[in-house]
């Protein structure tokens, strides 16, 4: 896969070749001396200016370049903090980013700063998937941005949860339990298996709609979601080089972009239709909820909140909902398989749990989980151990701030490593283990959360559906126990190498796994 680094090798390359008509009014010597001495002023003035966090020395225009090929960018990042301290600084290209390694000044970042790191960096990619700023997820702190995350948390505290979340899950996972069946104790990927699940509990939520799994669209749907995930890699030379994604971008960077607008005009279509069959007595889903809210401002005649929430907006907010519930979802429950196949005793000890609780004749469901702790703290530390947003999505500064006593100037980046968090020795006793015991108490229930537990993030931009996200999963990994031994095939050693680890996320390999349905 074509990462960063070889992306400014190429890039360097082709500038080489644009300058090449102008050698004969400036000579490679002349040209390379006054190019080095602006550099340097420029680095020189840029770094002394402010009290930045230490890091490792970057170099002129490339920055810390080094970093941007290693697959496991997050443990890199861990590593340079040993040396530089729980803050510290890295350049990408051009642009500082601050990097928070431990869950003190993660909690100052988050929580204490209150809203002077809630605003999100400005790069082409994320104007590009958020129709320049006009989602959640990638939005800047405003108040046309509160707007929509109150209207985005009303309708899901309503309309995704209690029985139409239980019934969206058992409706999606009788189609799932047959299709584990039909492998007929043979080794299978359980990857577009998981994925199908989860993908058609979120098209149940948001449109009201269930697909039979052989669907042509909504396989070719799902399908484009992982082509994007994957083309995503590592980020792009854009994101550093902004003026790039306009005169002159990489193929891997206008595929992403194709593909997240035909995702987008999917999802449009769907919302468009939802437009024509609307019936206020009848919210239906999430996409009734966000029409209701706007056909109130409109009985409302309130103008200026109108021109918050045109068609755009509330796709885009239907967009956060549906594309991040069905990545983080999905991928969890992938490690989640790897896991408990892998550790044959601690799945029994949960089977147990769930018996007990559940019966044999139904199906777990949302009522239970408070009967089921061992069962909520194995996905937890599944959770932990295999954060799949390893480095969180970035914060900027509002403002001008401080962070670990340190200057952070408006417009910086900042980034949490969760995966350092979560594996952080001074919270966690041999963090490499797979231990649900640490997420529960002496008596056997689930504890008060790990201080350095973080897969949702904290504070002003706290993911959205954290709630939903725990019953839902808690609920499918019941289901999937209760109904199947789940085993790595004979012979086969567990391999937790991931796919993909850094900026894109941090997937599960494409392991094979051997299931024997429970009587």
């Amino acid at each position: 896969m074509e990462n960063l680094k070889d992306q400014l090798e190429d890039g360097f390359q082709h500038l080489k070749e644009m300058l090449e008509p102008m050698q004969k009014y400036v000579t490679p010597t002349s040209a390379l001396v006054g190019l080095g001495a602006g550099l340097t002023v420029y680095w020189l003035i840029k770094r002394n200016k402010y009290k930045l966090p230490p890091g490792p020395t970057p170099l002129p225009l490339l920055g810390n370049y080094s970093l941007l090929g290693t697959k496991d960018l997050q443990e890199h990042l861990a590593e340079l903090s040993k040396t530089y301290g729980p803050v510290i600084t890295v350049y990408m290209g051009t642009i500082p980013m601050v990097i928070v390694n431990t869950i003190e000044a993660a909690t100052e970042a988050l929580v204490k700063s209150k809203a002077d790191f809630a605003n999100r960096p400005e790069f082409p990619t994320g104007d590009i998937l958020s129709d320049g700023g006009k989602d959640i997820a990638l939005a800047q702190y405003t108040p046309t941005w509160k707007l929509h995350r109150k209207i985005a948390g009303s309708a899901l505290r309503t309309y995704l949860k209690g029985k139409r979340l239980e019934d969206a899950i058992h409706g999606s996972l009788v189609q799932g339990i047959k299709m584990f069946e039909d492998t007929k104790g043979e080794p299978f990927v359980p990857h577009s298996h998981i994925d199908l699940c989860v993908m058609n509990i979120i098209c149940g939520l948001c449109f009201q709609k269930v697909y039979n799994f052989d669907n042509p669209a909504f396989k070719h749907w799902l399908d484009l979601q992982n082509e994007l995930l994957t083309t995503f890699g590592n980020g792009f030379i854009e994101d550093l080089f902004p003026i790039l994604a306009k005169i002159w971008p990489s193929k891997r960077f206008t595929k992403a972009v194709t593909i997240a607008q035909e995702l987008y005009q999917n999802l449009e279509k769907e919302f468009k239709e939802h437009q024509k069959s609307f019936d206020e007595g009848n919210i239906r889903d999430f996409a009734d909820a966000l029409i209701l809210a706007r056909l109130e401002a409109e009985n409302e005649d309130d103008t200026e909140l109108l021109s918050q929430l045109t068609d755009v907006h509330l796709k885009q907010t239907l967009g956060d909902i549906f594309f991040a519930g069905l990545d983080t979802s999905r991928l969890t429950l992938q490690w989640f398989l790897l896991y408990i196949a892998a550790n044959t005793e601690i799945q029994k000890k949960a089977q147990m749990e769930i018996d007990n609780a559940v019966g044999r004749d139904r199906l777990p469901g949302l009522d239970d989980r408070n009967a089921m702790p061992y069962t909520e703290a194995t996905l937890h530390e599944t959770m932990r151990i295999a954060t799949v947003a390893p480095v969180g999505v970035p914060h900027a500064a509002r403002v001008d701030s401080k962070l670990g006593g340190y200057d952070i100037p408006k417009g910086t980046t900042i980034m949490v490593n969760q995966w350092a968090l979560h594996y952080d020795t001074r919270h966690w006793k041999d963090p490499k283990k797979f231990d649900p015991e640490r997420f529960l108490d002496s008596d056997g229930n689930l504890g008060p959360k790990p201080v350095s537990w973080l897969p949702f993030s904290a504070g002003r931009r706290v993911c959205l559906g954290e709630s939903v996200a725990k019953a839902e999963l808690h609920v499918i990994c019941a289901i999937l126990l209760h109904q199947f031994d789940i085993m790595l095939p004979p012979g086969v050693a567990p391999d937790f190498t991931p796919d993909i680890s850094g900026l894109g996320g941090y997937t599960a390999n494409q392991y094979k796994i051997v299931v024997k349905k429970r009587s």
